[in-house]
């Protein structure tokens, strides 16, 4: 059943939107908002010379994720196995719960609204029962970019090596396409977004089924002034060969998502993720050993620093927000 814009029934509908940092998902989430899409009360502003037009990404629910995997000693840039089932562990239900009640608070009354936090891919199995629990019906928009053009990013923004952002890459996707299935998605690859947004967002909205609050048509200038092509900052010259083991099974896996974008046909991945466990299977014990450790202690530290700047900022802020609400603001 098509989502109709003036349904009160269809309130449960969401739509998830699945890249790996630095791929694009902020252009395309901004986008949707051009188009009604909902994304919450409190978005993370932008950095210049990253992400000057804004991240898309609601504070509230990326710094519960953010809390939520460094209670279990991860991140969002650890390329270690989770454990089976990791998202039923009972020390993780308060977590649930705060999300929860984000949801309820910004989009009870949205006809369609979106989630975007790249951390979300990380956590997929754990967001699926929410949503279960909510009734939530997700729709998945990947927005796919190339290993290599997110590599020079992470690169410039991170330092990382080209070895760990290909890593971070088949993870993020990897693990998003798998735990999605059966769900109704729709792949776009970045370059062909930013050359025809709103081809892109006509062809989406009808391989999900949906209606979004404002039609393309209507959002034309919209879209116009928050897209260009200089938010490609990095493009994949294509002359460098992959000489290891996870390079290759990068390209191999945007492949087969590049052909999904193409023939709007659910790809086939089975075997990819497969190579993938064959990869963390080789693995040094030791080394994952030693890098649990630091994620353990890591996260201890880092959740204890977050309660700290978090209860300032809001003690600090309270003058301010009681001037706002007194003009009739909400903050």
């Amino acid at each position: 059943m098509s989502l109709d814009k003036n349904s009160k029934t269809d309130v449960k509908n969401a739509l998830v939107i699945v890249g790996m940092h630095r791929s694009g998902t902020s252009a395309t989430t901004g986008a949707l908002e051009c188009l009604g899409v909902q994304l919450g009360k409190k978005l993370y502003s932008g950095h210049s010379g990253i992400n000057p037009k804004g991240y898309f990404e609601h504070s509230d629910i990326a710094d519960t994720n953010e809390d939520v995997l460094l209670n279990m000693g991860s991140s969002w840039d650890d390329i270690l196995p989770k454990e089976e089932g990791w998202w039923k562990k009972p020390e993780l239900d308060p977590y649930a719960e705060k999300i929860r009640q984000f949801l309820r608070r910004d989009f009870s009354d949205s006809p369609l609204w979106a989630i975007k936090d790249p951390r979300v891919c990380r956590m997929l199995g754990w967001w699926l029962e929410i949503f279960s629990g909510e009734g939530i019906s997700p729709r998945f928009i990947f927005v796919v970019r190339s290993p290599e053009e997110v590599y020079r990013s992470l690169e410039r923004r991170d330092g990382f090596s080209r070895e760990k952002s290909f890593m971070l890459w088949l993870l993020h996707y990897l693990e998003a396409e798998r735990e999605s299935r059966g769900h109704p998605r729709a792949f776009t690859l970045f370059e062909r977004f930013l050359e025809d947004p709103a081809g892109e967002l006509i062809r989406m909205e009808r391989k999900l089924d949906l209606n979004y609050p404002v039609p393309v048509s209507d959002a034309g200038e919209c879209l116009a002034s928050f897209l260009s092509k200089d938010l490609r900052n990095h493009k994949a010259d294509g002359e460098r060969k992959p000489d290891t083991q996870t390079e290759r099974l990068a390209n191999a896996v945007e492949e087969r998502l590049r052909q999904a974008a193409q023939s709007d046909e659910e790809p086939s991945m089975d075997d990819l993720w497969q190579r993938l466990e064959e990869i963390q299977a080789g693995y040094s014990p030791l080394l994952v050993e030693q890098l649990r450790s630091i994620g353990d202690r890591r996260g201890e530290l880092e959740r204890y620093m977050h309660r700290v700047e978090r209860s300032y900022s809001r003690y600090a802020g309270k003058p301010v927000r009681y001037i706002e609400r007194l003009f009739g603001r909400d903050v």
